[in-house]
């Protein structure tokens, strides 16, 4: 049980030290232990251990790595195997952002504020979705139809970065607040699917919940009832952080979840606790005021 502050970061100390230890060769994380490095793992290892005051890592090599992943449109691969830009964007903008590299962070943000992304609509089709098709978020690839999780990561970059009020993050809120379930929270991509409600996605909950925090309504609401109730029921180490993360940028992360996370993370065997899940951990218990993924200050 977390009783304090000093449990807190002894815990964060702990794990901080096992993420830093994880810190592959060439300067990057991978997913998993021995494989390739890649952009997601990295840029939440950056953001985790700075925001942790983490000493034992390697911070220039890593922000060396991540930045050779940003193509010369401003987009970011996943990996030195993929030569797609997308998605990746947004968590590698972050960190970059947080590590000072404006430069980088500027070139990712306006390629993402001039990504394409796939919208439709037909009359004749519109009860199958029971949502609206023509409002544009971010999709995972360049083109496609936007999805919950991207739109969310972007929003929190493009807010950081000083977009807030831009017409495309604007709409996205809008997209994101539509897709809703509705009973609180959010799936993947869709709240309703031939007239039947989807069932909500705790770590996408999570990012929009962090995605939304300055801007707080009857969706967000419903959406923080329905994470709260899910207390003691996540046993993934992702899905714990996400929600935690949401929490915690929105000020309602208390002893209980901490608890929760912390518990989580130790009794998970070694093998499955890889350098993302270590750091999704942390952001979760990262102080709120200053917290990476905020948008509110």
């Amino acid at each position: 049980m977390v009783e304090d502050s000093s449990e807190i970061a002894l815990w964060r100390s702990e794990a901080a030290g096992e993420l830093a230890s994880l810190q592959a060769a060439d300067g990057g994380w991978p997913y998993i232990a021995g494989q390739t490095s890649a952009t997601e793992p990295t840029a939440l290892a950056m953001l985790a251990l700075a925001a942790a005051g983490a000493e034992g890592y390697r911070r220039p090599e890593a922000a060396v790595w991540l930045a050779a992943r940003q193509r010369g449109d401003g987009l970011f691969t996943a990996s030195p195997l993929v030569e797609e830009g997308g998605w990746l964007t947004a968590p590698a903008g972050i960190a970059m952002l947080r590590d000072g590299r404006t430069d980088l962070a500027g070139a990712a943000a306006s390629a993402l504020l001039d990504e394409a992304a796939y919208t439709f609509y037909s009359p004749l089709t519109a009860n199958v979705y029971n949502y609206d098709t023509r409002l544009r978020g971010w999709p995972w690839t360049p083109g496609d139809f936007s999805l919950v999780e991207p739109t969310a990561l972007a929003m929190i970059f493009l807010k950081q970065a000083g977009y807030r009020d831009h017409v495309r993050v604007r709409e996205a809120a809008d997209m994101l607040r539509n897709r809703a379930v509705a009973g609180g929270g959010w799936n993947y991509g869709e709240p309703r699917v031939w007239n039947g409600d989807l069932f909500p996605i705790t770590s996408n909950t999570g990012m929009v919940l962090a995605a939304l925090a300055d801007e707080q309504d009857s969706a967000t609401a419903a959406g923080l009832a329905w994470l709260l109730s899910q207390r003691g029921l996540i046993t993934s180490l992702p899905s714990i952080g996400w929600a935690a993360i949401g929490l915690n940028v929105l000020g309602s992360l208390d002893d209980a979840w901490r608890t929760d996370v912390i518990e989580r993370w130790r009794s998970s065997p070694a093998e499955r606790r890889g350098p993302m899940e270590t750091a999704l951990c942390l952001l979760g218990l990262s102080e709120a005021s200053v917290h990476p993924l905020g948008v509110t200050g």
